[in-house]
């Protein structure tokens, strides 16, 4: 997958990847309100040697000092150490209890040893902390003496004293929000991308051509500007698959449940800016097609032909100013579907081909109203449109197998925008109530 593909996993999927994250803050900062606060103080002490005093017994000393001091922490957080502070203390903790609390270091190449203390509360850290160095100060004189009364041959002092703790060392509130934050973005991001590897929606043209199996002609925007080049791009396809023909008859229908005449509507236009002679039949029976976009429901046209209640063909189709010609579905009852199916909506077609350069019809989607898959044995090729972000995989691979059973000859798919929001969805339905005029099409009655 490309970098692009992630990023279009967090555009689509930003809820979930914020949701997780947002849970995983509150747990983080749940799970440090349960830690208790944590307060340590710290006695320093000095390692000395009874030594005589020329600079090479000062010398000797000195390395000796450093060799016992890499066994005083041991003892300072020994089991002897532990009771005589509990005895000391009384019954306010157990040794077992006071050795977990007790940590002892001491700096490389130093006779300087650290005794901390951890507590709940200030006060009982220092207080410890001092017992812990005062017993421990005792032990290492009784252990360094080798004959009663004489001097212990190495001696522990207090440099630094333990004070009050002003500020807790735990928990760290901040880390844990953070570390939660960063954990939740992680785990939102892997959601998301299952999420969105177990969606069937088809969201880019190469899903659409994987569950079509056939190749993404184009992708119609939505945006003026970028409408303008992608229907440039259709009217080339369409244009190359008219060549040694005299005329060219495409139906266009939708692959999802809902009619999108939009994409024949402009390529109509685009076709007819070149000087081709260009007509657009509405054959859509659902009522969202060129019909309703183009405000022309009150005008007659396939339903009444198909009736035998027409004009004569000169009276038909109503050409727009942009120089389509247009036959709208006129005024459809229930039998409108079934007699598209018949040789009557064909004999239409063979009676405009001489008129026309290109016949585009735009039929009902192919999954709710089967006259499509009959109208496409009369039509040179079928291009179906697909709704990119609303359109499941699983339809678009039904309707093409129904067209590959028909015999229809498929020529590709157009996408057209992804509705990613309501707003978005409310704003298309406004433009597909747009005036013939707003898409170039204007007609007079």
């Amino acid at each position: 997958m490309a970098l692009s593909d992630y990023l279009g996993i967090v555009r689509r999927r930003w809820h979930i990847i914020l949701a997780t994250a947002l849970a995983c803050a509150a747990l983080a900062w749940a799970y440090t309100s349960t830690i208790p606060t944590v307060y340590v103080s710290t006695t320093r002490m000095y390692v000395s040697m009874a030594t005589g005093t020329s600079v090479n017994d000062s010398y000797q000393g000195g390395l000796a000092a450093q060799q016992r001091i890499t066994s005083y922490p041991y003892v300072a957080t020994g089991a002897t150490v532990a009771e005589r502070v509990a005895d000391r203390l009384g019954s306010t903790i157990s040794p077992s209890e006071l050795q977990g609390k007790v940590s002892a270091t001491f700096p490389p190449a130093t006779t300087l040893l650290e005794i901390s203390v951890t507590d709940s509360t200030p006060e009982t850290a220092r207080q410890l902390s001092r017992a812990v160095s005062d017993e421990f100060a005792q032990l290492v004189a009784e252990m360094e003496t080798t004959v009663v009364g004489a001097a212990p041959a190495a001696r522990v002092s207090v440099v630094d004293p333990a004070t009050l703790p002003t500020e807790p060392i735990g928990p760290n509130a901040k880390r844990n929000l953070a570390l939660g934050i960063i954990a939740g973005l992680g785990l939102g991001f892997l959601l998301a991308f299952f999420r969105d590897k177990l969606d069937p929606t088809v969201r880019t043209p190469d899903q659409l051509a994987r569950s079509a199996g056939v190749p993404v002609l184009g992708t119609i925007s939505s945006h003026s500007i970028d409408a303008t080049r992608d229907v440039g791009r259709l009217r080339a396809h369409i244009t190359a698959a008219r060549q040694g023909r005299d005329r060219l008859v495409v139906m266009f229908t939708s692959f999802t449940e809902e009619s999108d005449p939009r994409v024949a509507t402009r390529l109509a236009k685009a076709l007819a800016d070149t000087g081709a002679r260009v007509a657009l039949i509405d054959a859509d029976t659902s009522g969202e097609g060129v019909t309703r976009l183009l405000d022309m429901q009150s005008v007659p046209g396939v339903a009444e032909w198909l009736r035998d209640e027409y004009p004569p063909l000169t009276e038909f189709p109503v050409r727009s100013e942009s120089g389509v010609s247009i036959v709208p579905l006129g005024a459809a009852d229930e039998r409108t579907s079934d007699l598209l199916t018949t040789d009557r909506f064909a004999g239409l077609l063979s009676a405009l081909e001489d008129r026309f350069d290109y016949i585009l019809v735009v039929a009902a989607p192919v999954l709710t109203d089967s006259a499509a898959l009959d109208i496409s044995t009369h039509c040179d090729a079928s291009i179906a449109v697909v709704r990119l972000g609303t359109t499941k995989a699983p339809r678009v691979q039904a309707a093409a197998d129904v067209f590959g059973a028909s015999g229809a000859r498929l020529l590709g798919a157009v996408t057209t925008d992804t509705a990613r929001t309501r707003r978005s969805v409310r704003a298309r339905k406004r433009r597909s109530s747009r005036s013939a005029a707003d898409l170039g099409l204007a007609y007079s009655p």
